[in-house]
């Protein structure tokens, strides 16, 4: 068999010319007419050569360099997840979100002196500008204006127009070999008491082989046929794998950008009509109270897959009964984490339990990490390994045991091979 490396260069370069007319749409709201901004795979792709080339030419970007993002989920996010780790760089999505300590202590760490930033980020951004004094470039997505927010408080670092950027610039790059074990993108989770985030370091070939995964019926069971509407951030735990196997499989994207709450997203899922949708449980929450006051036709929608929150029933119980006897939804739930990427696991109400791929292994342990037996009844911390799975952090040891990584989670696991997991104690320390 030919020894082809697992890269984010393969998933960028097949889906732009395998699926070049599938489209990325960036929802820019409806005040004043607004439009969303669509682009197909192939311009994608094109533009992600362009980005890819300004790093490299005017910035000096490497193989090896780390390249930030502060975004939302956009079609410019995107291209900046498929350029830079195709140039053997590591992309480094820095949350929005994160407590200002904490993400000056990921940015700090992750060193990267090009950052790439739009309106979202721009707040969380200039409050720290003046204490991430390694930066040299700081991008801006989303036109002039946005640039100039950050400007005056850049402290030496340059700030460029994004599309001034990459307009104009060759669309053919010499794609370095990349070791598809090299890193391809770090993210950093926030802690939960306050000190300095994890930071997660994926390969490429974890990145690969989950998107591939991904794909499954056992997971989003996504295809040429589908519109991908992923709420969960790009930012973090890179939208649940959604991006890269979506443009593996040819399922379009409808990304939210900046309007990300209820009311926007009810909207334009009436407008635009995805048939897979996947959020947190506090955004549907908020997306049902929404529809309760502003009915709206989401009959596109094949299913609604909630994220993060591992339970006795798959997606909550009241929040399936009312996407589903309500809005006739059918519903998921995806359990990970950093260390896992995600979605590790997927369940689906009517089977109550959650399921693992074939890649990853699993079992439970007992308080003196001895394996529990697979009867149903035994509960025990769920212990993981697997292709795409934390085998150490970037800056310290993970809670790995014998090859397993331990992730403070509560599982029983029945005969048949099925995961029951209670709500987590903690998260990995």
């Amino acid at each position: 068999m030919q020894d082809i490396p697992l890269t984010v260069t393969r998933l960028l370069v097949h889906g732009a010319l395998a699926h070049g007319t599938a489209q990325v749409t960036t929802w820019a709201g409806t005040a004043g007419g607004a439009e969303p901004d669509r682009r197909s795979f192939l311009d994608t792709g094109v533009r992600a050569v362009q980005l890819a080339g300004a790093l490299h030419d005017d910035f000096g970007v490497a193989a090896g360099d780390t390249v930030a993002t502060l975004m939302a989920n956009t079609a410019d996010h995107l291209e900046a997840y498929l350029a830079v780790p195709s140039m053997g760089a590591v992309l480094h999505t820095l949350d929005p979100w994160l407590p200002a300590d904490q993400l000056v202590a990921a940015a700090v760490r992750g060193g990267a002196e090009v950052l790439i930033t739009d309106p979202t980020g721009l707040a969380p951004l200039a409050s720290v500008l003046p204490r991430l004094k390694h930066l040299r470039h700081v991008v801006v997505a989303g036109g002039s204006d946005s640039a100039a927010v950050v400007s005056g408080t850049a402290y030496g670092a340059e700030v460029h127009d994004y599309e001034e950027l990459i307009t104009d610039r060759r669309k053919r790059y010499d794609w370095p070999e990349i070791d598809e074990r090299d890193a391809a993108v770090l993210c950093h989770a926030a802690s939960d008491d306050g000190t300095a985030p994890r930071g997660v370091a994926y390969s490429h070939r974890a990145l690969y082989l989950h998107a591939l995964q991904a794909q499954t019926p056992q997971a989003y069971g996504i295809g040429e046929d589908d519109l991908v509407l992923p709420v969960v951030p790009m930012s973090r735990m890179l939208a649940w794998g959604l991006p890269y196997a979506a443009f593996a499989g040819g399922a379009s994207l409808l990304l939210p950008g900046a309007y990300d709450q209820a009311a926007p997203l009810a909207e334009m899922a009436e407008r635009e009509r995805p048939t897979l949708a996947v959020a947190d449980p506090a955004v549907w929450d908020g997306v049902l109270e929404e529809l309760s006051a502003h009915p709206r036709d989401l009959s596109s929608l094949r299913e609604a897959v909630v994220v993060g929150g591992p339970g006795e029933e798959p997606g909550g119980p009241l929040l399936a009964q009312e996407l589903g006897s309500r809005h006739g939804i059918s519903t998921a739930a995806a359990w990970g984490a950093p260390e896992t990427l995600s979605p590790a696991c997927v369940a689906r109400p009517e089977s109550g339990h959650y399921r693992f791929p074939a890649s990853v292994e699993y079992g439970v342990s007992g308080p003196d990490l001895t394996p529990l037996p697979w009867d149903g009844q035994s509960q025990g911390e769920l212990l993981l390994r697997g292709p795409w799975i934390t085998a150490s952090y970037v800056e310290d040891e993970a809670p790995v045991h014998e090859g397993w990584l331990r992730t403070g989670e509560t599982a029983a696991i029945t005969p048949d091979g099925r995961v029951a997991m209670k709500p987590p104690k903690t998260s990995p320390q």
